[in-house]
C-alpha cells in the first residue's frame, strides 16, 4: 500500500487506498494493515485460472483434392449460365424472375447441366404472350 487519501464530506467520507499494483481501493475506514488485497487483481487471477482451464481449439488443415475444386468451378460456371438463361427469359418474355425455374441435373460424366426450364405464368401474361384479345373466352 502506497498511501491513503481521505475524500468526501462529513458523513460520506471514503478512504482511497493507493496500492502498489496501480489500482485504488475505496473503503469506509482506513486500513491499519501494512498490506491489503486488490479486489481487481484477485478477480483477474481467478479469471486467468478459469481461462487457462478452458480447452484450446486446434485448427486442423486438410488438403482439398484437385478434383473437388474443378467440380466446384464447373458448378459455379453452371450457376452463372443458369442465371443468364433466367435473365434472358425474364427480359424477353416480360415476366418476373421468380416465374422462371431453371432445373439442372448431373449428366453421365458427373457434371451439372441444365435439363429444362419451367415457366410459371398467370393467365393475363399467357394471353399477352399468345397475343390474344382479353375478350376471347378461354
Amino acid at each position: 500500500m502506497l498511501s491513503i487519501d481521505r475524500t468526501g464530506e462529513w458523513g460520506k467520507v471514503e478512504y482511497l487506498h493507493r496500492l502498489s499494483c496501480g489500482h485504488t481501493e475505496s473503503r469506509k475506514r482506513p486500513s491499519v494493515a501494512p498490506k491489503i488485497a486488490c479486489s481487481w487483481c484477485v478477480v483477474a487471477v481467478a479469471k486467468d485460472e478459469e481461462l487457462r482451464g478452458l480447452a484450446v481449439r486446434q485448427t486442423v488443415i486438410t488438403e482439398v483434392p484437385l478434383d473437388d475444386i474443378i467440380t466446384y468451378d464447373e458448378d459455379s460456371i453452371h450457376d452463372v449460365d443458369a442465371g443468364r438463361l433466367r435473365a434472358g427469359l425474364v427480359s424477353a418474355l416480360g415476366i418476373p424472375p421468380e416465374a422462371v425455374e431453371v432445373v439442372a441435373e448431373v449428366d453421365e460424366e458427373g457434371n451439372l447441366a441444365t435439363s429444362y426450364v419451367v415457366l410459371f405464368i398467370d393467365l393475363s401474361t399467357a394471353t399477352r404472350l399468345a397475343k390474344l384479345d382479353n375478350d376471347t373466352p378461354m
